[in-house]
């Protein structure tokens, strides 16, 4: 079960400060410990985040945005540099408010209670509107937990909603979409999206009346409502508004207007609410104004791109489907909108999570029950000599998984030296189900998949997985997967977080190398060679790091030690490794040209040299 984690703002503001934040800890109905703290005054910060919106409108001024309408910024030009800058600016700034001492204690505290492989949901109660919209994923302590994500609730919340019990069982996920006002966005891609669900029965409204949406929500039994089109929020996120048709009038509605068929779908069991459109902090807090008990929402923080849309859901629905946890299936779809910053900045911070705090998140899997899959289970009366076996059965799961969990890892790794690549891949499949923390046969299936199975999606996703549980070797091959699919922030990103967590030497070296790579492909020469010789300093054996140092060198004219570093290359590299043999090819074809540029005129040499093609091996 996930660690909960609620911590309370109190009163205050960041003109003042907060003087009274509280934080509890421990797992659903049962907050058992309990911090005290406070955060200094911050006024700078709200004007910081005024900037970044200012920015991020200015981008987006003229883009396919889900949102009614664009407000001019006044901002007539800005770069995706200044962009980015205002961007680390508001991360650092928040980061030293979180380091001041009345917060650094509950940080401390949490450190101290809590494992980096843990589970955790951190939900953050506050009533003020700069609070809520405050990037807080860019927080430290979330970089390290990589299986925390956060939530907004307000502090006033009513109890959880006491829900009605189903009558006959349903025969699937019962989803309410709600396909908007379309003007000017494709919502066809989302329709898709939700189509592909296994296990589901959708209802579409495609540009309901009122009274119709109205009637809908009133009906029993919806486990997921979704939400696509425009929308909009006050300035205070208040008054949240859904677009709903194309109509001259009524084409609108608020939550207020929709707040007894919202409470009462609520009642009647729904688990999921997703808003798929822009601006829609002032949903959530209308339905906490409400005093709704609200599932987790899914909205966007801010006016979104149609394409970061369709990118974040076909994320979450994946990673949702497949199991993961929700909170993490939020953050994984969050952090891959990365891959897509270089068109659309500031995608990852849009998605946030808003919910109640005593309400337990959905998974997919106990949504699609047994007899929602096309069969019954018949009725058994269990002597309790049965029920002994079972009940020994389970504890001897729970107190023997994780061995049985390192054994057949070490089953998969024979066969897999073997060359039994199936067997190999069943084995560690296993593995990873019989200790769902265990991140080493993660690691070893992403191998499998890409070295062996040339199932990149699958090496990626195992990749991934290894990561969040910990195990820092994982980010060198996330960061290798993405450069080779050219996406270089996606790649950048990767390596910060490997730079960060990991306290080995060779893992370091490997990370410092992507980076390098990061900066050759961007022609930042100076950088790359810096990277790429901390990289050799941590580990001087490695070929690819020689490899890539001696392109660099050759691109910026420095031929003698270009030479050094391919006569390196070869030195270090295993004739018998197939994944050296380009370096060792590229090698011996620029030795012979190399020396000979050492011996040609200047004027020679400053005709330049075509740029190499650079190249990408694992590193152990």
């Amino acid at each position: 079960m996930s660690k909960i984690v609620v911590l309370s703002l109190g009163f205050g503001s960041f003109r003042t400060g907060f003087p009274a934040v509280t934080a509890r800890l421990g797992e659903i109905k049962n907050l058992y410990m309990q911090f005290v703290g406070s955060l200094p005054s911050a006024p700078d910060i709200p004007q910081l985040l005024r900037d970044w919106r200012l920015m991020y409108t200015a981008l987006y001024q003229s883009d396919g945005f889900r949102g009614i309408e664009i407000v001019e910024s006044g901002i007539t030009h800005c770069s995706e540099g200044n962009f980015n800058d205002i961007c680390q600016q508001l991360q650092t700034r928040l980061n030293t408010w979180f380091k001041s001492e009345g917060f650094r204690k509950i940080e401390s505290q949490l450190r101290t209670q809590l494992n980096p492989s843990e589970s955790v949901r951190v939900i953050i109660e506050s009533n003020e509107p700069e609070v809520w919209k405050l990037p807080w994923h860019l927080w430290d302590f979330l970089a390290e937990y990589r299986q925390a994500e956060l939530a907004f609730s307000t502090p006033d919340h009513p109890p959880p909603a006491y829900q009605v019990p189903s009558s006959p069982r349903k025969d699937k996920v019962k989803i309410l979409a709600i396909l908007g006002n379309s003007a000017g966005i494709n919502l066809e891609k989302d329709r898709e999206l939700l189509q592909r669900l296994p296990g589901v029965d959708i209802e579409w409204l495609v540009e309901p009346e009122r009274q119709e949406l109205n009637d809908q929500l009133w009906q029993a039994g919806w486990d997921i409502i979704f939400f696509a089109g425009h929308s909009q929020s006050a300035e205070t996120l208040t008054h949240g508004r859904l677009y709903i048709n194309q109509n001259a009038q009524n084409n609108s509605i608020t939550i207020d207007e929709l707040k007894e068929a919202l409470g009462q779908a609520v009642y009647n069991g729904l688990k999921l609410a997703i808003f798929n459109s822009c601006d829609g902090l002032g949903l959530a807090r209308d339905l906490a104004a409400a005093q709704i008990p609200l599932p987790p929402m899914i909205v966007m923080r801010e006016p979104v791109a149609d394409q970061v849309a369709q990118a974040f859901l076909k994320y979450f629905l994946k990673n949702f489907s497949a199991g993961e946890p929700f909170h993490l299936s939020v953050r994984q779809a969050r952090e891959q909108l990365r891959g897509v910053e270089h068109d659309f900045p500031g995608a990852s911070w849009l998605p946030v999570i808003c919910q109640h705090p005593a309400v337990i998140p959905p998974t997919w899997k106990p949504l699609v029950l047994p007899e929602r899959q096309g069969y019954t289970i018949p009725f058994i009366r269990l002597s309790k000599w049965v029920v002994i076996v079972l009940v020994a059965a389970i504890s001897s799961y729970l107190s023997f998984g994780s061995q049985l969990a390192v054994w057949a890892n070490e089953l998969g790794l024979e066969n897999h030296k073997n060359g039994q690549l199936l067997i190999a891949k069943r084995y560690y499949t296993i593995a990873t189900l019989l200790n769902h923390n265990y991140a080493q046969p993660h690691y070893n299936l992403g191998w499998l998949c890409n070295e062996s199975l040339d199932d990149t999606d699958c090496a990626e996703e195992r990749f991934k997985q290894a990561a969040l549980r910990g195990l820092p070797d994982a980010y060198p091959e996330l960061a290798r997967l993405q450069l080779q699919q050219q996406n270089l922030q996606s790649a950048l990103k990767q390596t910060w977080d490997c730079l960060k967590h990991s306290n080995y030497d060779e893992v370091k070296a490997a990370c410092l190398k992507n980076r390098g790579w990061v900066r050759w492909e961007q022609q930042r020469l100076e950088e790359a060679e810096a990277d790429l010789r901390r990289a050799i300093a941590l580990q001087p054996d490695s070929p690819h790091a020689y490899c890539l140092l001696a392109q660099v060198l050759d691109t910026k004219g420095n031929n003698q030690d270009a030479v050094l570093a391919w006569e390196n290359t070869l030195r270090y590299s295993d004739y018998n490794v197939p994944e050296q043999d380009e370096c060792i090819a590229l090698a011996r074809e620029n030795l012979v040209s190399s020396r000979t540029k050492l011996n040609l005129t200047v004027e020679i040499r400053e005709q330049g040299t075509p740029r190499l093609r650079s190249v990408w091996n694992r590193e152990q």
